[in-house]
């Protein structure tokens, strides 16, 4: 199957998240738990990149099989899921808002848990008109915009 004939199925909700690792520390329980995630079948990554900065201010990809093993976590184990949806922008953009000296993951994932409802609901004839991401900053707003009511 090519990536175009997976994009062709029914999608879940796509996200990007990146994630700054000051110093270049990274934090393994978080990639257990996405491993986890992945297991369970509530995400599909479709790409995860890695950028860091160096002390001079040069940004860089990294291959994640460079990475090797964190906390008992094998990051190599990640690398089958570098897709290249991501591209030299993306890796540009993220690497001007870390540090110097830092190391980010840059991670684009399905959401599989509503596949399920979305299915159930075209099926008898619904018809999906949009999905859009919310950013954090805007629901925190408009709850915090909702309590002065």
């Amino acid at each position: 199957m090519t990536t175009h004939d997976v994009f062709d199925e029914e999608l879940g909700p796509i996200e990007l998240v990146a994630v700054e690792f000051p110093g270049g520390q990274i934090i393994a329980e978080g990639f257990r738990q996405l491993a986890e995630l992945v297991d369970n079948g509530r995400i599909k990554i479709l790409d995860l990149e890695f950028v860091s900065k160096a002390a001079d201010g040069t940004v860089t990809a990294v291959e994640i099989a460079e990475l090797g093993t964190v906390d008992g976590i094998d990051l190599a184990s990640f690398a089958a899921v570098s897709s290249g949806l991501l591209d030299s922008g993306d890796i540009d953009a993220v690497g001007a808002e870390i540090e110097n000296g830092s190391l980010a993951a840059i991670l684009v994932y399905e959401e599989l848990s509503l596949l399920g409802v979305l299915a159930a609901w075209s099926t008898a004839g619904a018809t999906i008109l949009t999905e859009a991401h919310i950013e954090p900053d805007d629901i925190l707003a408009a709850l915090d915009a909702a309590d002065e009511l």
